[in-house]
């Protein structure tokens, strides 16, 4: 392949800022899950209100769960770059390694 380099330091670097943008982002969606909670029931307890807010409860508890797993989902990719770094960076050492004793071995 001609073209083609990784610079593994940038894809663990890389891994890195997903991870905490994750954990940043999924700072800010707790601080938003308060900040909601906050404002209590304002739709009041009558039938309307009682059933409006059963309909909010439901909704907001599955949407904040589904913004949870996809935030948990990047920051394992972020591990994951993380991985194919190191692994990536081992598998190229041990490559030049036996090179290197190829080359030994050959006399040059």
């Amino acid at each position: 392949m001609t073209g083609f380099m990784i610079d593994p330091e940038r894809l663990s670097a890389t891994g890195s800022t997903l991870q905490s943008v994750a954990s940043r982002l999924s700072a800010e969606l707790a601080s938003f899950q308060s900040e909601l909670a906050g404002f209590g029931a304002p739709w009041g307890s009558d039938d309307i209100g009682s059933l409006i807010g059963a309909a909010h409860d439901e909704v907001s508890s599955w949407a904040f769960e589904c913004y949870q797993d996809a935030l948990d989902e990047m920051a394992a990719a972020g591990a994951d770059v993380m991985d194919i770094s190191a692994q990536y960076t081992e598998v190229d050492e041990n490559v030049g390694r036996r090179f290197d004793g190829l080359a030994d071995e050959l006399g040059h």
